[in-house]
């Protein structure tokens, strides 16, 4: 299948496009952005001192700075889902003594989350990550169920069950996206947290629609 139409027998997929110019780039960009979240001043140093040993090799870093390693990443053809933004503000009580941070606007940054979603399914890097139906494991020895994962949990199991009646759904499949939030848990007012918590749902929910 290919955006949503099936392929006729014997015609191949699209091939997908190349993940970066070359494989130390792209392991490059995953280890300092994904995994470390390094800083821009740290990702700096970084590439200054892998310049620095291989100039004598008349080679060069796979990155020249911070804002290099961005911009093949924002260019990757697999994340080319535009960013787009928008202005909150609180508008709720204001105590007596109110902090300046009620009376600031902030920009909120997204990617719209159903293209997000459509780009990882078709990313070939997860075909063997991804759980297409729901599944009930046991152990071995003694019968017992386990739970591993989202998809061998009964509500998934539920939903696929459900639909499962209608013959129009047949070619379809649950897709589910788990959305976590990396904000660290430090103390905040209360004010704060009931003006915080329901922007990333928010904008979940309507850009979703």
């Amino acid at each position: 299948m290919a955006d949503g139409v099936f392929l006729a027998p014997g015609v191949p997929p699209t091939p997908p496009p190349p993940k970066s110019r070359n494989n130390i780039e792209f392991a490059t960009a995953e280890f300092a952005f994904k995994q470390r979240h390094m800083s821009n001043a740290a990702a700096d140093t970084l590439f200054d001192l892998m310049a620095a040993l291989l100039a004598k090799h008349n080679d060069s870093p796979p990155f020249s700075d911070h804002k290099d390693l961005h911009q093949v990443i924002d260019t990757t053809q697999l994340g080319n889902v535009p960013w787009q933004g928008f202005s909150v503000q609180y508008t709720g009580e204001h105590p007596e003594n109110t902090p300046s941070w009620m009376d600031d606007e902030y920009d909120v940054w997204y990617r719209d989350p159903c293209l997000m979603a459509h780009n990882m399914l078709a990313n070939p890097t997860y075909k063997k990550e991804i759980d297409y139906t729901p599944f009930r494991e046991y152990d071995a020895a003694d019968d017992r169920r386990r739970w591993k994962d989202f998809m061998s949990g009964d509500w998934a199991w539920q939903q696929a069950a459900s639909h499962s009646y209608n013959c129009s759904n047949w070619s379809k499949f649950l897709t589910l996206v788990v959305v976590q939030n990396s904000e660290r848990n430090l103390p905040r007012p209360r004010y704060w947290t009931r003006f915080k918590q329901p922007i990333g749902h928010d904008t979940i929910v309507q850009r979703r629609d």
